[in-house]
């Protein structure tokens, strides 16, 4: 049984055995498995007022070592590429990691890992999501092992509580 995750990567079509990890996530998966995800356009569709929400985004992919990791303390992240392919850093946060300067208005922090041998790379599909779980599970969103380009993806966050 899967309890206290720090990140969870998946097929969306498989979402529905991570119902149970958040009451918020039956309405957020709902959002995500839309089939005109495609077609949206880019910004911010309320699911639960101020509970949950989704941000359909273009980025520019950067390569791994031009991205820094980031964490939430609030809010718990489902993130899935929409039109190609997107590279997370995954990383559990430590108790060294626990100095670095958090932004509680914005719900985030950006740091360096201080173990450098600890992150791992995961590249996900269209049809994939990943979860990461607040405080510990740390990634860095919008990367690429190619050359740099842009993409469109949704963000969805979810209050943790």
């Amino acid at each position: 049984m899967l309890k206290n995750p720090d990140h969870v990567t998946d097929k969306i079509e498989n979402a529905d055995k991570y119902l149970f990890l958040n009451k918020r996530f039956a309405k957020a998966f709902e959002f995500l498995k839309r089939s005109d995800l495609m077609s949206l356009p880019l910004g911010t569709y309320d699911i639960i007022p101020g509970e949950c929400w989704a941000m359909v985004q273009e980025i520019e992919l950067l390569k791994t070592s031009e991205k820094q990791f980031e964490t939430h303390h609030k809010y718990i992240d489902i993130q899935s590429p929409i039109s190609g392919e997107e590279t997370f850093g995954l990383y559990t946060m430590t108790e060294s990691d626990s100095t670095v300067e958090f932004n509680d208005e914005k719900d985030y922090c950006l740091f360096d890992p201080s173990d450098k041998t600890a992150p791992r790379f995961v590249t996900l599909k269209p049809g994939e999501f990943a979860l990461f779980f607040p405080p510990v599970g740390a990634h860095a969103p919008g990367c690429t092992t190619g050359e740099k380009h842009k993409i469109k993806k949704v963000v969805i966050k979810v209050l943790a509580q």
